[in-house]
């Protein structure tokens, strides 16, 4: 009876073979390595694809054969095998998404620091021209040599508009007079 209900045991596992749910997680990360390491150049990634596969090892307690040998006994089911590889794909779907999320907000965190780098200036500068426009409007001496000064009157913005009127205004008159004198 014992042999029988041993056998009907649901975890029927060899022993070094890894248990599902933590052979999930180092088939993630062998494919997260072997991802990365396919985008490098093949000379430098030997040194690099065997540090991370040795970290991969260390995290999970295992070694290479360790893995093959789990490989080779979920590859006896290809259901079970097929339901891993599942949720392999969504965690490796959901690291991507989640990195995306994290480039997303660093670019758009630069795209912030830039505006507000483009806003300073621009406020700089609007205070450079107005201390400009200002301090040419509030002068109340001309210097003409280095013996004389002459005072002159300060003009508001207003008065200089008005006094600019009113030149047009006198030159249109004396161009109507000119024509009448030709004529």
């Amino acid at each position: 009876m014992i042999i029988f209900l041993n056998a009907c045991k649901s975890d029927d596992r060899p022993k070094g073979v890894l248990e599902k749910k933590k052979m999930i997680e180092v088939l993630t990360n062998v494919h997260l390595a072997d991802g990365y390491a396919s985008s490098l150049y093949s000379d430098s990634s030997r040194n690099t694809i065997a540090a991370m596969y040795g970290s991969i090892y260390k995290k999970y307690n295992t070694d290479s054969l360790g893995i093959r040998k789990s490989l080779e006994y979920y590859s006896r089911n290809p259901a079970e095998l097929k339901v891993m590889y599942e949720t392999i794909v969504k965690n490796l779907e959901a690291l991507e998404k989640e990195q995306r999320l994290i480039e997303e907000k660093k670019r758009q965190e630069e795209q912030d620091k830039y505006n507000k780098e483009q806003q300073r200036l621009a406020q700089q500068l609007k205070l450079k021209k107005d201390s400009l426009r200002n301090d040419s409007l509030n002068k109340q001496y001309i210097k003409i040599d280095t013996f004389k000064v002459i005072p002159v009157k300060r003009w508001t913005f207003q008065q200089m508009l008005e006094r600019e009127r009113m030149r047009k205004q006198d030159s249109v008159r004396r161009d109507s007079m000119m024509k009448a004198r030709i004529k």
